[in-house]
């Protein structure tokens, strides 16, 4: 979303994202950059789509809430699809559907929110550094990697958004020794 994958290249960019939202869920490109740069401009506050300003402490609500704003009619009939392709015509047993398709959706989209928007964005952990509303989880970097692929080095995704997610952990370091915290 903020052309790191082919820099330079927006409409690379914006194919392969549009591309890669929509096989998972049926999602588009458009609806959720425009949430995303709005996330961007008001992190943690009541006018980010990400945030749940009524509740900004309880995981439940506010994954309910977050799944409710991003997971439409669209992505619903998507996957619908996809489950009805699967059973009806490719004659797969369901159970093997929600195992190998349905449990992984769910679990990623709790992944995702978990470790890049609640734990970095939730209210009540201490002060945030700044007006970005972002911290970073404090694990080392092969932690990280497998937590969300460094989706929660969000306070740097927030000073460098241009950047890769992998190259967050070496910002992080570079931003610690030039502050002095290493």
């Amino acid at each position: 979303m903020h052309g790191s994958l082919a820099p330079g290249r927006p409409r690379v960019n914006s194919a392969i994202g549009a591309f890669l939202l929509f096989t998972y869920a049926g999602f588009g490109w458009r609806k959720l950059k425009t949430a995303h740069m709005a996330h961007h401009a008001s992190p943690g506050s009541a006018d980010d789509p990400d945030f749940n300003a009524d509740d900004p402490h309880s995981f439940w609500p506010w994954y309910i809430l977050f799944f409710k704003r991003y997971f439409g009619i669209v992505s619903f009939l998507f996957v619908l699809s996809v489950v009805l392709i699967y059973v009806l015509v490719l004659g797969a047993d369901y159970f093997n559907v929600v195992l190998f398709y349905g449990v992984p959706s769910i679990a990623s989209s709790l992944q995702l929110f978990y470790f890049g928007t609640y734990r970095p964005h939730r209210h009540g952990q201490g002060d945030f550094p700044d007006m970005h509303n972002a911290r970073t989880n404090d694990y080392p970097v092969w932690l990280s990697l497998l937590t969300c692929y460094h989706f929660g080095y969000h306070h740097e995704h927030h000073l460098y958004p241009q950047e890769p997610w992998w190259r967050l952990p070496l910002r992080r370091s570079e931003r610690m020794v030039a502050s002095g915290e290493v």
